[in-house]
């Protein structure tokens, strides 16, 4: 009896040793360094709507990133089993994302905007839209919502790992190339929600132009697919 006494505290010992060790490195993970699979990002409303940004990566580890409205603020981490892993990469797979549009238009302004973006082997793919979106592309969304219930999040030691390669979120302005017979102050009424404006003529003769959104209502990504998908933008990209 004595004996199993031992062997029960051993495991026990060994049990919680394994899951400070698994906590440490969940936390003091340099993000920049793993390969991403897909991820999920909620831009803010008019009203108390979460803002956040969740990233899958292949290899099983989940960034959470509680910006507004959130019942975690900052960069949490956490990790998928094997088996999640597998019917989330099955899912994208079965998904077609590569085969939809890369924006959206939704007639309800108040709406958040909602942008995937998946990192296939063979191709990246950002889709950008609101409530008007095929179904695989909504099954995708509830399926990474549903990953912010998952256990055992853990405050990431500095949040400056999380994407510092770039500064992406800092910027707000787009250079904007219109189809000919746009008239680009009528075109840019179309963003009155994201406080978009004309900034100055590029290159009148052709309709390129600088435009500039609120960036601290509009994530720069988003802005950026929803300008391109755009019918009368012939080509758009961010002013760094």
């Amino acid at each position: 009896m004595k004996q199993q006494g031992i062997a029960v505290l051993l495991l026990l010992l060994l049990s919680s040793a394994c899951s400070i060790i698994t906590k440490y490195q969940l936390q003091s993970i340099q993000l920049d360094k793993l390969e991403k699979l897909v991820e999920l990002s909620k831009g803010p409303c008019y009203g108390k709507c979460p803002v956040y940004a969740l990233t899958v990566y292949t290899n099983g580890i989940v960034a959470y990133e509680g910006k507004q409205f959130t019942n975690r603020e900052g960069v949490f981490v956490t990790k998928l089993s094997d088996a999640e892993l597998r019917t989330l990469k099955s899912d994208l797979q079965a998904a077609k994302l590569n085969t939809f549009l890369d924006g959206y238009r939704s007639k309800v302004p108040d709406l958040q905007t909602v942008t995937i973006t998946y990192y296939s082997t063979d191709y990246t793919k950002t889709i950008v839209g609101k409530d008007s979106r095929p179904e695989p592309v909504m099954k995708i969304q509830s399926s990474l919502e549903a990953l912010e219930q998952l256990p055992n999040w853990q405050p990431l030691e500095s949040s400056t790992a999380v994407n510092p390669s770039d500064n992406i979120g800092a910027i707000n302005q787009i250079r904007v190339q219109l189809k000919p017979d746009t008239d680009a102050n009528a075109w840019i009424r179309k963003y009155g929600q994201q406080q978009m404006k004309l900034v100055k003529g590029l290159d009148i003769p052709n309709n390129l132009w600088l435009v500039e959104f609120n960036v601290d209502r509009n994530d720069a990504r988003e802005m950026l697919a929803l300008v391109q998908s755009d019918n009368q933008v012939v080509n758009a990209e961010l002013s760094r």
